[in-house]
């Protein structure tokens, strides 16, 4: 909020005015912080939310607060006018499968969270997904369990992460008759926004 009043009993209320600029003319903006040192120059830290994009500019060593101001919020609208929010994983759909080592009944895990990340509008990218079980699966198993992680990389950046965790209940008895999960990593890479169904992927982090 660009301003705000503190009630204190047996003194008058103060009203504290926000000096972040952005505030009282984007609706959009939410936040978050002015600063300035001689160091640093004119300092802003702006936060921003347009169709369910949340995004974050930093400006650095600015030459006065007018500049810092209208530098932050073109970066903030370069990003949503560039860049769309994407489900690349979808948890209802995407189930993973891994061979034990024995060769007996796969273990089976999928996303805790579906998986949203920011790519570039209207540019071809490619998103590899990189997953591995965290530690041998050779005890009982509760649903919702953390059994793995999941990460999507654009080159060498990461795009975001999520836990791989048990679907199903796997009981004493299931477990001694599916053997044991190694640990292990794979990855698979595809081509956005080439892809259309979600299940398709899923299928693809399969083979």
């Amino acid at each position: 909020t660009d301003k705000w009043t503190i009630s204190w009993a047996g003194h008058e209320d103060r009203e504290i005015e926000n000096p972040n600029p952005l505030l009282k003319d984007n609706a959009f903006i939410t936040g978050v912080k002015t600063g300035y040192t001689e160091k640093a120059g004119w300092c802003l830290a702006a936060s921003g939310t347009k169709d369910g994009k949340n995004l974050i500019s930093i400006i650095l060593e600015s030459e006065n607060q007018d500049l810092r101001g209208e530098d932050a919020l073109a970066v903030l609208n370069y990003g949503f006018n560039n860049f769309e929010r994407k489900k690349i994983i979808d948890q209802e759909v995407a189930t993973f499968v891994f061979q034990t080592s024995d060769g007996t009944a796969p273990v089976k895990v999928a996303p805790q969270e579906d998986l949203w990340v920011l790519l570039p509008k209207d540019k071809k990218v490619t998103v590899t997904a990189r997953y591995m079980l965290m530690q041998d699966i050779s005890d009982p198993l509760s649903r919702g369990e953390k059994i793995g992680e999941i990460s999507l990389w654009m080159g060498d950046d990461l795009l975001g992460q999520e836990d791989l965790v048990s679907p199903e209940q796997i009981s004493e008895t299931q477990q001694a008759e599916r053997g044991k999960a190694t640990p292990e990593q794979r990855s698979a890479s595809l081509s956005y926004p080439d892809y259309a169904v979600l299940a398709a992927f899923a299928l693809l982090l399969l083979l």
